[in-house]
């Protein structure tokens, strides 16, 4: 726990932890309330499925930003870097990566699940931000990784740009974590006019120059007088800027902000704390996670397992679905087939007085693609475009789909489940589980453990989880497979706290 969000002196705004745990416990009836309005399906496959992917694309947006960014080091961009140093080495963080992007609507923004995070500023606005101005908005998106919120945030907003939906599921927890930031960018810029500043131009580009602040402050009072004009906030994922406004000058004026500025500009070293560095530091046993915090993360990972693989039909014990839906409709005959299923929908007009029989069910004939036009292997059918493999049975995405249907059905929870941990680690050293419970994969040197060695770990746990599960009673920190594969499941913030000496 950082020192400025740990006791009864902690920055936090009082409601965060309550509204982070409301939300994520009211975001599921949320999204299906919000579903049903815009008459979309929105259910747990989607949501599950939403987590992979945004792990994923979060974790290669730091191949992305060095590909296509400019990166800012000591001789690049030198003002950015020394305002980034100062204030990681006052707030006792460890230095993110710090980009320089174009992006025309957010500022600043910090990505990541952990250790080291990145900081992306904007080409399009850096310059207009003064040395202070430019400090409020750095330490603002510090205190987002210090608190805790930046890994969070990266899976809501992988972008960095809150959508609608996401505002109105999560607003109520972002809004406050947007509160309890502000108070560190006061901090770290030391002057609430300066905050106010850099908050107009990021509300306004280089209109905000011109602005009166403490007449748009005063516009405050106008909305809090209104309870119809204060809902627009929950449209939000920050709140109004008259209320941070507002919210930073109480906070100026309170002994919690006296004593953070007195930790704030304390003798300290110049340098900010350096992470364990891979090849050097050797994990010890106490930095790995116990049994209940890994099986934590396993429970949250087997819903996300199971949601994903009901959602292609499947069931988590595996094996297929079989049957034939009858139903009698009259007047009339119907008759409907699907080419990937085997429902038939069958009815007769039957004579008054008579009492209807249903025919017996047949299974629909598999629908067989009618070539149209052909390009070398590519051939134009009914179906859609699809691949000639030589065997006169174009390939097409109604026979993908299908067969990938098929298969899902026919693997278990057991097959899957190793598969998605897998994959999750070698993109992103962790899965979502692992995430929240704050644990990551690496190998005995702390370095990121190879595809091949992770493939290993996770066949291991695929053959031999019987045997794993009741060893871990024994084994509690270093399991079975991570002894075979010279890989470690750490706690992030103990290992971070013992390298650096935070």
């Amino acid at each position: 726990m950082h020192f400025l969000f740990a006791g009864p002196g902690s920055l936090r705004e009082p409601s965060e932890r309550a509204s982070f745990w409301m939300t994520a416990l009211l975001a599921f009836p949320a999204a299906l309330l919000i579903g049903y309005v815009l008459h979309e399906s929105i259910g747990a496959s989607q949501v599950a499925l939403f987590i992979v992917i945004a792990m994923v694309y979060v974790t290669l947006a730091r191949g992305r930003l060095l590909g296509s960014s400019v990166r800012v080091h000591q001789t690049q961009y030198p003002r950015v870097f020394t305002i980034v140093k100062g204030a990681c080495a006052a707030l006792e963080i460890p230095m993110p990566f710090v980009f320089v992007r174009e992006d025309n609507y957010v500022p600043v923004v910090a990505l990541g699940f952990g250790e080291p995070y990145a900081l992306v500023l904007s080409s399009h606005w850096i310059e207009l931000f003064s040395d202070d101005e430019l400090a409020f908005m750095i330490g603002r998106e510090l205190g987002h990784i210090a608190a805790g919120h930046t890994r969070f945030h990266s899976l809501l907003s992988v972008n960095g740009n809150e959508n609608p939906l996401i505002s109105l599921i999560f607003g109520a927890w972002l809004r406050r974590c947007a509160l309890t930031c502000d108070k560190v960018g006061l901090l770290c810029c030391g002057s609430v006019d300066a905050a106010i500043r850099a908050m107009g131009m990021a509300a306004f580009h280089s209109f905000g120059r011109m602005v009166d602040y403490e007449k748009f402050a005063q516009q405050d009072a106008e909305v809090q007088s209104d309870s119809v004009l204060r809902w627009g906030e929950w449209l939000s994922s920050e709140p109004y800027a008259t209320r941070r406004i507002a919210s930073l000058r109480a906070f100026e004026a309170t002994q919690r902000y006296e004593n953070a500025e007195a930790w704030f500009l304390r003798e300290r070293s110049d340098e900010p704390p350096a992470l364990a560095a891979p090849g050097q530091t050797t994990v010890a046993t106490r930095d790995c996670a116990g049994w209940w915090r890994r099986f934590a993360a396993w429970g949250i990972d087997a819903v996300v397992v199971s949601a994903i693989i009901t959602s292609f039909g499947g069931s988590v014990a595996g094996g297929t679905h079989r049957g034939n839906t009858n139903v009698t409709i009259s007047p009339g005959d119907v008759e409907t087939s699907s080419a990937l299923g085997n429902v038939t929908i069958r009815g007769k007009q039957h004579a008054r007085g008579t009492k209807a029989t249903p025919p017996p069910a047949t299974p629909a004939p598999q629908a067989t693609p009618t070539e149209e036009a052909r390009l070398g292997p590519f051939v134009l059918t009914d179906l859609g475009i699809g691949v000639d493999l030589g065997n006169n049975q174009p390939i097409t995405a109604d026979s993908i789909a299908a067969f990938t249907n098929g298969f899902v059905r026919r693997l278990g929870f057991f097959f899957w489940f190793p598969l998605y941990l897998a994959v999750l680690v070698i993109f992103a050293g962790q899965t979502f589980g692992m995430m929240i419970a704050g644990l990551r994969v690496v190998t005995t040197d702390f370095r990121k453990p190879s595809i091949m060695r992770t493939i290993a770990r996770y066949f291991i746990v695929f053959l031999v989880w019987w045997a794993i599960v009741p060893l871990s009673f024994i084994w509690r920190r270093v399991l079975l497979h991570d002894r075979w594969t010279k890989t470690r499941v750490v706690k992030v913030e103990r290992v971070v706290a013992r390298v650096t000496g935070t």
